[in-house]
């Protein structure tokens, strides 16, 4: 839909703001949404929205055509996404909808559709259906609207996470906000804890993101945070990205944490506190994960990348945890969904059960070589996978989500994007020359049917 670019994708609808997202096609989607949920039945949904200048009103558009479609709809405001998520389902709604394109820069923006009980709607359970609903939508007809009326859920939700928050020793702990959604939410974390010492950085709701990008992985994102953890001699310090659904961390040294190693830190933290339990992680993430997970009891389920994947595996193996290589890290007791600011608190009660640094917990998950993901520009996807399969030959291969082949010294993942041309190789070895070797060899097997181009 207008300018190329195909708004719905295989987990949410984004696109750039101004051209064929706007509030028209909010308007739109609102009764699409509607009409998809129930055509006669009324029911109750959610909607907030992220911190950007066009998030507002969007999110009024898309309500408008929610009420049009009979239904009645609460707003939170401006809300992160993992708050909209839990909020809903906590309270019975029967959807909910952030308004939010995530991590991407601020003339983006989207939306997030959740079922009730926080199941996220996809290419696969309905965003498909919801399209082709709005593609064919009819005038509105004379049915009764529904209404639009507002919460504030902050007090609630901080409520309920510091209730998880019990740390054995005081830690000072730096959040760089970024702007983002997650504002109102720190700002109340900062009024009612009193057992932790925050120092927080961007902390005011801000759609221009004047001190970095709402993607905390991109090139000196990180540099504010990790000069206030040395300055301030913090603990650790986390970044959340613009609806707050990624953290990522910086030890005590001011050092990016590789996010596969989060998973196996925090997972292993919760399954020592319950004794037993799953932890679900995608393919991406380094052996050293389910190793460490497995060394204490636990049970490692490796799946594919993506929402889809994670909260189906989860659902499936009663998982505790789970977590991805983007910085999504999920909660079995929070309906399954991610949620950033849940996980800097298991790592305040890591953290602070003994006198050993972050740095010294993620030391036994770094013994391995990891190329992080590489981005290579193809031509069919399907036939450089092929390609790969009947080339690479000796390993123990998968086809969870594209492919995966694991040798005892290296390994590999391979599959392609779910929104461009793009093959994502993520590589890892028990040392870095091997790892070089078989990044190099990969890369040429590959060379052999396209000449991949490196993405930004």
């Amino acid at each position: 839909m207008g300018s190329g670019n195909k708004l719905f994708g295989a987990y949410d609808i984004r696109g750039t703001y101004g051209q064929a997202l706007n509030e028209d096609f909010a308007f739109k989607l609102g009764r699409a949404f509607g009409r998809f949920l129930s055509p006669t039945e009324r029911l109750r949904v959610l909607v907030g929205h992220d911190s950007r200048t066009h998030s507002p009103g969007l999110a009024d558009a898309l309500s408008s055509g929610l009420t049009a479609a009979g239904h009645d709809v609460v707003s939170l405001s401006i809300a992160s996404t993992p708050m909209i998520a839990w909020y809903g389902a906590t309270n019975g709604f029967d959807a909910s909808v952030a308004v939010t394109a995530s991590h991407l820069g601020k003339q983006h923006n989207g939306f997030k559709i959740y079922a009730g009980k926080a199941n996220p709607i996809g290419a696969i359970n309905g965003l498909r259906e919801i399209e082709q609903i709005l593609n064919e939508l009819e005038p509105v007809n004379g049915k009764k609207p529904g209404t639009v009326s507002k919460v504030d859920g902050v007090a609630q939700y901080i409520e309920f996470l510091t209730s998880l928050l019990c740390p054995q020793r005081r830690l000072k702990v730096a959040i760089d906000v970024g702007h983002g959604a997650a504002a109102p939410e720190v700002t109340q974390l900062l009024k009612t804890c009193t057992s932790v010492d925050f120092v927080a950085l961007a902390c005011d709701a801000d759609g221009e993101f004047p001190s970095r990008s709402p993607n905390p992985l991109d090139d000196g994102a990180l540099a504010a945070l990790s000069k206030t953890v040395i300055d301030e001699k913090c603990d650790f310090g986390v970044a959340f990205d613009g609806d707050a659904d990624r953290a990522i961390f910086v030890d005590e040294n001011g050092v990016m944490i590789g996010t596969d190693l989060m998973i196996g830190v925090v997972g292993a933290h919760l399954i020592e506190n319950k004794g037993k339990g799953t932890v679900v992680f995608d393919l991406r993430a380094s052996r050293s994960v389910a190793e460490h997970i497995e060394s204490l009891g636990g049970k490692a389920v490796r799946t594919g990348v993506g929402t889809m994947f994670i909260k189906n595996n989860m659902q499936e193996h009663q998982a505790l945890f789970a977590g991805e290589l983007s910085g999504h890290y999920y909660y079995g007791d929070m309906h399954d969904s991610d949620n950033a600011m849940r996980t800097m608190i298991e790592v305040i009660n890591l953290v602070a059960k003994s006198n050993r640094p972050l740095s010294a917990h993620i030391e036994p998950l770094s013994r391995y070589s990891s190329s992080g993901e590489i981005n290579l520009r193809v031509a069919g996807i399907e036939q450089v996978l092929r390609h790969l399969d009947e080339a690479i030959t000796g390993g123990a291969k998968e086809h969870i989500d594209g492919l995966s082949v694991n040798f005892p010294q290296w390994w590999f993942a391979a599959r392609g994007s779910q929104t461009e041309p793009v093959l994502r190789l993520t590589v890892g070895a028990v040392s870095r020359e091997i790892l070089e070797e078989q990044t190099k060899h990969l890369i040429g097997v590959i060379n052999q049917v396209q000449t991949p181009l490196e993405c930004n």
